[in-house]
């Protein structure tokens, strides 16, 4: 089996824990590829170095090293290449990762062919103006449009079908996915929705109101968001929590349901109501 490894070596002990992995893929008889950013500090390794989008062409899986952070932005990259990600965690809650770092031993079953496959639906987010589209984006976890550098709430209207679902003031608005329902939006008060569902989450931030609620859409549906605040307090639309875009005036932003899915890799019998019980309980306990 030809895998692609990734870590992020930002994270405390992924630099040691790489290493294991890799000896232990070798000792399985596995190809590793690994782009070339990280030749430096794994040459001494039996790794094959290429381009990024080489090895996630060539590679029949694809295995991120860090926290939910980590594999969410390289199960998302492997989605364009239609190919199956595995997340190993060594961040904290794991939500998306499918071993913990004391679990390597189970990597001989993704050898074997020992594993299911969960299927992530995503979405597109569209930034408007005057009727052109100016950028696309694609998001595992939820598409956020909120206020700028300043401490004051904007204005945030939402469309549905050519008719207004809401108006308000509030520090934005998060639209997610199934699977980031346990993310930002469950922070904001947002439902907690099983991934295998199928609908878009709208959760409101901080409205400047008693009655605005989280509302839950199936995904044959386009929302349009427009948001506006003064001159000098832009908002901001943020995709995964990773890439921020000032937006200018006059933009909207629409989001639908993408034609990309994430696959993640399933190698033990958990299911997702199991494991959100379990990491809470871990996460009260710190």
């Amino acid at each position: 089996m030809k895998l692609s490894v990734f870590p992020n070596l930002n994270n405390n002990g992924v630099y040691d824990l790489t290493i294991k992995v890799v000896k232990y893929l070798n000792e399985l008889s596995s190809t590793v590829y690994m782009s070339d950013e990280y030749k430096n500090e794994f040459c001494n390794l039996n790794i094959i170095f290429d381009k990024e989008s080489n090895i996630l062409e060539k590679s029949d899986v694809v295995i991120a090293i860090g926290g939910d952070g980590t594999t969410l932005n390289v199960a998302k990259k492997a989605s364009f290449y239609n190919k199956p990600a595995l997340g190993i965690n060594a961040g904290r809650l794991g939500f998306l990762t499918g071993l913990e770092q004391d679990e390597l031993h189970l990597m001989k079953k993704l050898i074997n062919g020992e594993y299911e496959i969960d299927k992530r639906l995503m979405l597109k987010a569209k930034i408007i103006r005057n009727d052109e589209i100016i950028s696309t984006y694609h998001c595992l976890n939820d598409v956020v449009i909120s206020r700028g550098n300043c401490a004051r709430l904007i204005d945030v209207k939402i469309f549905c079908d050519g008719r207004t679902v809401s108006s308000s003031r509030s520090d934005g608005v998060i639209i997610s996915t199934p699977t980031g329902s346990t993310a930002y939006s469950m922070a904001a008060g947002g439902p907690v929705v099983s991934p295998d569902a199928k609908c878009i989450i709208e959760t409101p931030i901080c409205p400047h109101s008693l009655v605005d609620r989280s509302i839950i859409f199936s995904t044959d549906k386009e929302l349009i968001i427009d948001a506006s605040n003064d001159k000098n307090n832009r908002p901001i639309i943020t995709i995964d929590g990773q890439e921020a875009v000032e937006l200018s005036p006059n933009c909207r932003v629409c989001v639908s349901l993408s034609e990309l899915e994430t696959k993640l890799i399933k190698l033990k019998p958990e299911n997702f109501y199991e494991i959100l019980s379990k990491k809470m309980i871990e996460r009260r306990a710190i």
